[in-house]
């Protein structure tokens, strides 16, 4: 929307008087609930410097008591000299007891009157001075008290200016004390010194209002600042892929504020228009009629508006220029400085599109929207006729599962847009490879899978494999990026490896997986050996049943050290597995068992109490981080887990870190939201660990509280080589940054990475270069070999 022209200036001394007054003092009409603080900001001012008036004030009674003592009868010198110090230590006292609220204080229009009130009082004390003595005392007397006058004019006019009308009050009653006094004097008689005492008094005034003025200037800016940095916490909070979002906020009374070009756009009314209507009567006014899903979100978006609650994500349909257009809303409410009800601010985006992409999907139940291949609903169906038709058992068939080798890598780095482009590209690939007649899908992700009637047998099974592989081994060009994909192809013969749906799968999937540990860009079919694996795996869940009741499991201890000290801030729990046959067996190799089978809750519950236990051990600001598995982290009791190890163990909360990762947050953003803020309230850390590895999504960022991004090894490791990874390091440490939290670099190997994670403002690193992961036993020494090093410079 155009900005309105500036106001003309003002045509008369009146008006100029009102906009100079306006411009140095606080009001309503101006600046809103922020006045009340505004005034207690003036009063703060001054109490700031009452100490140093004080002892100044302290100076003058005492020199003029001694100097006049004998002059004037001692008891109402010494009458005023009480009045004098004691009127300043009221004027304190008072000033600050009108001051309310303790975050952020306020004050009223009339508690200004009272100190100005209170600051006329003790002028008023002080120029009793020349009234008493003027008449009696002798030309240096005389010129003493006119000098102690106007200095106290001057330099009190200058420490009141944060408050303009008790600053002219105090100073017209020095002036006119002061001139008083001068008219009484048997010595001094001359017009000449009173226009100069006015001069000076209009000067102090004059002073006194500029420096109101840069006062409350000043004020204003940091005010607006300040609402500028909701907004933009806002905005980073709901940003949305769509270009349509626009903010909106109302009043109490529920009119629009501010109307920006996009509100109006999206509104498809004018600016005038907008600030005519409430907000919810022109939502009114644009429901489709006769539709009960926008009168039911209508109803939830008045229900939150007239409770105040906050909401998010409230998809709303509205009739925008005769079209039909999908509105998603959030906001949160405004209060004022008592707590009242003040508005509402939000953030509206424009999800037609994805409103139409999701009934579309809806509607397409068996064909997948990004490639228009078939999708997982589809081929479970033929597949199932496939398995049970007499033909299949005669004449045989192929299943191939497909899956891209380098796809999340290539999504991560260049963006899910061409990642989707590479995905319709591998498809048509593919489906250039398939005989007529044969079932193509997309399972879902970068995964495929293949019937084929025309590849029953191994030749020519292993001859469509091949196909495959060359087709896909041609770069694809994305735009003005040259992309370069392989794939893993896992193969099963029917009704040679199963005649059932779920034998065959799982004879295909054993495939795949033997083509991906082949070293990828292969082709493998499955083979009995394969199922002997598989069982393998199914002793080690058996295995790990044991292993929990009897406590196998051993956590170690890797450093987390602060790069701008040097200090040990942290350790990260790992745990081993301490096995009775096999040795000590790491994490990667029975962690994803547990996660199938649910293990991972128990064994991450007793992870954390031991983790707990021991840091108790450790100094007091070193805390321990414990990962959370995103099995772990979905389970309803997850809380009460973490508050019993603490309530156990005796360990702060703060001293408490959780690391999740990007897994845990997809599926259920209600809950997880719920949990992390229910940690959070607590006192727990929380950290989202290996960032830039798995979707990082900034909606992640933005709509779960978090302390922390760890970035993951594989980036730090190639850092001092790599430009790509010292481009991604650097743009997390920068988002981190913007965002206020803190990173971690994880998998640091070599001291060069260190100075260079340094360098780029990353906070703390964890690695091989500073140390392995160690048992709790060994800690203490660690410790006390870091301490040395770190004073020496090595860290």
């Amino acid at each position: 929307m155009p900005q309105p022209p500036p106001p003309p200036p003002p045509s008369d001394w009146r008006q100029r008087l009102t906009t100079l007054w306006r411009e140095a003092s606080a009001s309503e009409h101006v600046d809103g609930h922020n006045a009340r603080h505004f005034r207690a900001r003036q009063i703060l001012a001054v109490v700031g410097l009452l100490p140093m008036v004080f002892m100044g004030n302290l100076v003058g009674t005492v020199t003029i008591a001694a100097t006049f003592w004998g002059q004037m009868p001692s008891w109402s010198l010494c009458l005023w000299v009480v009045l004098a110090v004691l009127s300043l230590v009221l004027l304190d006292r008072g000033m600050r007891g009108l001051l309310t609220g303790t975050a952020k204080p306020v004050a009223t229009r009339r508690d200004l009157h009272i100190v100005s009130s209170s600051v006329a009082t003790f002028a008023v004390i002080w120029a009793a001075i020349p009234v008493m003595i003027f008449p009696t005392t002798d030309h240096l007397g005389q010129l003493l008290i006119s000098s102690v006058l106007v200095g106290m004019m001057c330099g009190g006019g200058l420490i009141l200016s944060s408050i303009p009308i008790a600053a002219c009050a105090y100073v017209l009653v020095m002036a006119g004390a002061t001139a008083m006094a001068l008219q009484r004097s048997i010595y001094v008689n001359n017009v000449s010194i009173l226009g100069l005492l006015g001069i000076w008094a209009v000067t102090v005034m004059g002073v006194t209002m500029a420096n109101a003025r840069m006062f409350f200037s000043r004020l204003r800016t940091e005010a607006e600042a300040d609402r500028q940095r909701q907004l933009i916490d806002l905005l980073l909070r709901d940003f949305e892929e769509h270009a349509s979002d626009w903010l909106w906020e109302i009043s109490h009374t529920g009119h629009f504020r501010h109307v920006s070009a996009r509100l109006a756009q999206s509104f498809g009314l004018s600016a005038h228009q907008l600030l005519k209507h409430s907000f919810t009567d022109l939502v009114s006014t644009m429901l489709p009629a006769e539709s009960t899903e926008a009168a039911a979100a209508f109803d939830q978006l008045q229900s939150h508006l007239r409770l105040g609650r906050p909401f998010r994500d409230l998809e709303l349909p509205v009739q925008v220029d005769g079209e039909l257009r999908w509105w998603s809303l959030m906001a949160k409410p405004l209060f004022d400085d008592r707590g009242r009800a003040a508005g509402w601010r939000g953030v509206g985006a424009d999800v037609t599109q994805g409103r139409i992409a999701r009934d579309e999907m809806a509607r397409l139940a068996n064909v997948d929207a990004l490639t228009g291949l078939a999708n997982r609903h589809c081929f479970s169906l033929e597949l199932a006729r496939v398995c049970a038709s007499v033909e299949t058992s005669q004449r045989g068939c192929a299943l191939l599962f497909v899956d891209l080798d380098n796809f999340k890598g290539i999504n991560d780095s260049l963006g899910h847009a061409l990642g989707d482009q590479l995905l319709r590209s591998v498809a048509a690939r593919i489906k250039a490879c398939v005989a007529p007649g044969d079932l193509l899908a997309r399972l879902g992700g970068d995964e495929f899978a293949l019937l084929s009637w025309q590849a029953g047998d191994e030749a020519s099974a292993a001859e469509l494999g091949d196909r495959l592989l060359a087709a896909l081994a041609t770069p694809c060009q994305l735009e003005d990026v040259r992309v370069e994909v392989r794939a893993s192809i896992g193969m099963a013969l029917a009704p040679r490896d199963g005649i059932s749906p779920q034998t065959l799968l799982q004879s295909a999937d054993l495939a795949l997986y033997a083509a991906k540990a082949g070293g990828r860009n292969t082709h493998r079919f499955f083979v009995p050996v394969m199922g002997e694996s598989a069982r393998a795996r199914a002793r080690l869940q058996q295995e790990m049943g044991v292993a929990l009741a009897d406590e196998q499991f051993a956590v170690h201890y890797q450093p987390q050290v602060s790069t701008r000290t040097g200090q040990v801030v942290g350790f990260e729990a790992l745990v081993r597995w301490q096995h009775q046959e096999r040795g000590l067996i790491g994490p990667n190799e029975f962690i994803p068992v547990a996660e199938e089978t649910g293990q991972i809750v128990p064994l991450g519950t007793w992870v954390l109490r031991q983790a707990c236990k021991v840091a108790m051990q450790w100094p007091g600001s070193i805390r321990v981080a414990v990962n959370l598995s995103a099995v772990q982290f979905r389970s309803h009791s997850v809380v009460d887990i973490v508050e019993q190890a603490l309530a156990d163990s005796g360990l702060p909360p703060e001293r408490l870190e959780l690391e999740i990762t990007e897994s845990a947050l997809i599926d259920d953003h209600e809950g997880a939201q719920a949990t992390l803020a229910a940690l959070r309230s607590r006192g727990i850390r929380v950290a989202l660990d290996d960032f830039g590895t798995g979707y990082s999504s900034l909606a992640y960022l933005r709509r779960f509280p978090m302390d922390q991004l760890k970035i993951d090894g594989m980036f730090v490791r190639s850092l001092d080589s790599d430009p790509d990874a010292q481009a991604v390091v650097t743009a997390i440490i920068s988002l981190a940054k913007a965002l206020r939290l803190e990173t971690t670099a994880e998998g640091v190997e070599l001291p060069e990475q260190m100075v260079m994670l340094r360098a780029l403002g990353c906070d703390q690193v964890q690695g091989f270069w500073m140390a392995r992961p160690m048992p709790a036993n060994e800690i203490a020494a660690f410790l006390a070999r870091m301490e040395p090093a770190r004073e020496n410079g090595l860290y």
